[in-house]
């Protein structure tokens, strides 16, 4: 198996070329792309997003779902009352109530629509910060509701754990259900 660094280096190789705007080789599929990783090198990728990538690569567009789901709840000032309700009644029952606020996979999708509105033309998309919302959304969901909202751009997951072109599993151990529209980024061998 490649090590982290090698494999982030083959990353932003192709994000440099111009085969991944192009979506050459995809045979008219949609331009999904995901770069999964092992949980334990979580700190080493998002040092590596932040504080190389997105300094040298200015085609990058980042959305860290995470943020985009505290920044709707600030917004619509229930930040502070998730609090309380998962103190009263639980992780998973709060979990529950954020999923509905941010009517997760329906027409009205706040994640979504945030990503519609701050969306630029001819940027790559990376998608981050799945681990962290653990319990609220699922990679293959975001994948899903994207497909109708990002059509021209190409769009990375980066994703702590294992995508096989098949299925995700978060962390290497919780089985998601399965997503074939993406294509693997980078091999881990």
């Amino acid at each position: 198996m490649r090590n982290i660094n090698d494999r982030l280096q083959e990353m932003t190789e192709k994000i440099n070329s111009e085969n991944i705007i192009e979506s050459s080789g995809l045979g008219n599929e949609i331009n999904f792309r995901v770069f999964d990783y092992d949980p334990e090198d979580e700190y080493i990728v998002r040092d590596y997003l932040y504080n190389y990538l997105k300094v040298r690569n200015k085609n990058i567009i980042i959305f860290d779902i995470y943020d985009i789901i505290i920044e709707i709840l600030k917004d619509k000032g229930f930040l502070e009352k998730t609090f309380e309700y998962e103190k009263k009644k639980g992780t998973k029952y709060v979990n529950s109530v954020i999923q509905k606020t941010l009517a997760i996979s329906s027409n009205s999708d706040l994640i979504v629509k945030y990503i519609r509105e701050h969306l630029e033309e001819n940027k790559i998309v990376i998608i981050t910060g799945m681990g962290k919302c653990y319990g609220i959304v699922r990679g293959h969901t975001i994948l899903n509701n994207l497909q109708s909202v990002i059509t021209n751009n190409p769009v990375i997951m980066l994703y702590p754990g294992i995508y096989d072109g098949q299925s995700f599993k978060l962390f290497k151990i919780l089985d998601n259900d399965n997503y074939y529209r993406a294509f693997q980024l980078v091999s881990r061998k």
